[in-house]
């Protein structure tokens, strides 16, 4: 065997392997308002995490109608696209802290719009683009919840707890309320909708499950984790939560203008997308469509 042939052979030899001893993870998902775009956040590791740094994540946005990956910034997670779907918000790590960030995706300019000591994340968008929600990590299991405006100015503490831990705040439909949840550290945390207007937040959910990842179905439903990868909607007014049948998943979002589901599939580490018709309880489940893969983020 020549020697070029046989370095070329050691080579895929050897990215098969590094393949085989590293999985890839997700860890955050969202729509474009028109259901034509998903963004995500996914990180390479080998199994116990051993390798793992905060600046191996990696923020893309996957064009659906035309097949194609666009790498948003290293270091980077959990985003949120503008209304128009041409900037989006996220966090990054600085090496200092997790800092807020907006960037638009075709000239590719990036300006930072926080600049704190503490960990920012978690941004969404309000449907007129005038104002931003986030998550700011105050200290040790205190975490609160923030409203600004785009150029970082205005800020507002929504949450003056002090005591617990609030996550992943997502706008309404009509940018009146946000839903959000609250964790106490006891792996019983709870869903929770505030009207911005007057700050009165209402416990949804209201049990003893760990309920998680809330967001939007539609005005008067919400979609969420429940338990281990148990994804279920709830109607604001009461009821039970109804499960989605044949879907789990411990990340979901629901795009109300295509009716469709996208979600994290841990097993083969792959995000799908899946039509939803319906409502809840007379639910119809479309086929599954395998759209984000490991192969794909690898460029394989």
């Amino acid at each position: 065997m020549k020697t070029s042939s046989l370095i070329i052979l050691l080579f895929f030899l050897g990215a098969t392997l590094a393949s085989a001893q590293s999985s890839v993870n997700y860890g955050s998902l969202s729509w474009s308002r028109d259901g034509k775009k998903i963004l995500f956040s996914s990180i390479e590791v080998r199994p116990d995490w051993s390798d793992f740094s905060p600046f191996n994540w990696k923020l893309y946005v996957y064009d659906l109608n035309r097949n194609h990956l666009q790498l948003v910034d290293n270091a980077a997670m959990f985003g949120a696209f503008s209304p128009d779907g041409r900037q989006v918000a996220y966090s990054k790590n600085t090496g200092v802290s997790w800092d807020l960030y907006i960037k638009d995706l075709t000239s590719g300019e990036k300006r930072k719009i926080t600049d704190t000591p503490y960990k920012e994340s978690a941004p969404d968008w309000s449907p007129d683009g005038r104002m931003i929600v986030f998550s700011r990590n105050l200290k040790k299991d205190v975490t609160s919840l923030y409203s600004m405006d785009t150029q970082g100015k205005n800020e507002r503490n929504l949450t003056r707890n002090g005591k617990f831990e609030y996550h992943n705040p997502e706008f309404s439909q009509d940018g009146n309320h946000i839903v959000y949840y609250m964790e106490k550290g006891d792996k019983k945390d709870q869903v929770y909708v505030m009207e911005l207007r007057s700050g009165f937040a209402q416990n949804v959910t209201r049990d003893l499950n760990h309920n998680f990842y809330p967001g939007w179905f539609d005005d008067q439903t919400l979609i969420f984790t429940r338990g281990k990868d148990e994804l279920v909607l709830k109607r604001l007014d009461g009821g039970e939560a109804i499960p989605i049948e044949g879907i789990q998943s411990y990340f979901a979002k629901y795009n109300a203008a295509q009716k469709e589901l996208a979600y994290i599939n841990k097993e083969d580490q792959s995000i799908y997308i899946q039509k939803l018709k319906g409502k809840p309880g007379r639910l119809k489940v479309g086929k599954a469509q395998r759209v984000v893969s490991p192969e794909l983020i690898r460029g394989e």
